[in-house]
């Protein structure tokens, strides 16, 4: 597995705003279904033709506004593992390249 859930914090008290998705086993087999596409993504390089049967079952397991906050840590995860990556091989990176929270809702 990636080691996405716990950068996603599914081990602390969850507000669940979607009466649908109050039932823990719910919860669960959304982030499990996620796992499986993301960890397809990673497998074959973000292509997301390769993971249309994984897409397709996140999709369905879980909230369209949590599709989307996902994949939006998952954005910021990556992104923030490059700029280490660049750094710990010498790069000077400016901190205003780096994504937050306030930068990353001014995409939506």
């Amino acid at each position: 597995s990636s080691g996405i859930n716990a950068e996603y914090g599914e081990t602390s008290p969850v507000k669940v705003s979607r009466p649908e998705m109050a039932k823990s086993s719910k919860r669960k087999n959304c982030w499990e279904k996620r796992d499986l596409f993301f960890d397809c993504l990673e497998k074959h390089e973000n292509e997301q033709s390769a993971c249309s049967a994984e897409k397709e079952a996140y999709g369905i397991a879980c909230p369209g506004s949590w599709v989307k906050h996902f994949s939006k840590l998952r954005i910021q995860a990556r992104y923030r593992a490059s700029i280490q990556q660049l750094r710990d091989k010498g790069a000077t990176v400016p901190e205003s390249a780096v994504f937050d929270e306030a930068s990353m809702s001014q995409h939506d």
